[in-house]
C-alpha cells in the first residue's frame, strides 16, 4: 500500500474526505509499514470493542502507545482485523459516518475533518493530545504527492476555509497555521 493506492480507495468511501483519511491512515500505520497494517489491514487504529468481539470477528493484538491524561503509556489493546483494504475502508467509512458527524460535515476539507475526529459521539479518534498537529504534519508531506501543483495554496486556502466555518479550536488554528508558514518556508 502506498498514498496514492490508499487515497484512491478512500475516494470510493461515502461522507469521508479521501486526502484526509489517507493522511490519518499514513500516521497510524507508519505509511503502512507496522504490524497493524501489515497483520490486519487495520489502517486507522480501529480498535476491536465489546460488539466486534461478541459478533465473534477477527482481531490482532498490539502493544500500542495511549495517553492516559498525564503521559503515554504502553498498552495492549485488540484491534480489528480486516481480509482486505476494501474491507477496512468500508468500516471506517461506517465508523465516521456514525459516530464523527462533523467529520462528515467537513468532508470538503482535511483541516475540518481533522478537527471532527476530536467531536466524536463518544468522544475523541485518539487520546494522544497532539493528534491533530500530528495528522497536519503528515497532511504537509503527502500533499505534495496527493494534492499536485499548487498544493502549497490549497493547504493555506483548506485552512483559511476551516477558520471562517469556525471549525476549528484555537490551538487546532494556531498548530494548522504554524504547519503552514513551515510549508511555504520549504
Amino acid at each position: 500500500m502506498n498514498a496514492i493506492e490508499m487515497y484512491e480507495l478512500m475516494r470510493k468511501v461515502p461522507g469521508v474526505n479521501p486526502f484526509a483519511a489517507t493522511c490519518q491512515s499514513a500516521h497510524e500505520t507508519g505509511r503502512w509499514t507496522s504490524k497493524l497494517w501489515n497483520e490486519a489491514r487495520n489502517g486507522a487504529g480501529l480498535k476491536a470493542g465489546t460488539d466486534w468481539m461478541k459478533a465473534r470477528k477477527p482481531y490482532i493484538l498490539i502493544q500500542s502507545l495511549e495517553w492516559d491524561g498525564k503521559q503515554t503509556v504502553q498498552r495492549r489493546s485488540k484491534f480489528r482485523a480486516y481480509a482486505t483494504p476494501g474491507d477496512f475502508a468500508q468500516d471506517y467509512g461506517e465508523k465516521i459516518r456514525t459516530l464523527y458527524p462533523e467529520c462528515v460535515k467537513e468532508a470538503d476539507n482535511f483541516w475540518g475533518y481533522f478537527a471532527g475526529l476530536y467531536k466524536g459521539i463518544w468522544g475523541k479518534w485518539a487520546t494522544d493530545p497532539i493528534y491533530f498537529t500530528k495528522l497536519g504534519k503528515m497532511a504537509a508531506s503527502l500533499a505534495p504527492e496527493l494534492l499536485g501543483k499548487g498544493w502549497r495554496s490549497r493547504m493555506g486556502l483548506a485552512l483559511n476555509l476551516a477558520i471562517d466555518r469556525g471549525t476549528l479550536d484555537d490551538y487546532q488554528r494556531k498548530a494548522a497555521e504554524k504547519i503552514i508558514k513551515e510549508v511555504e518556508a520549504k
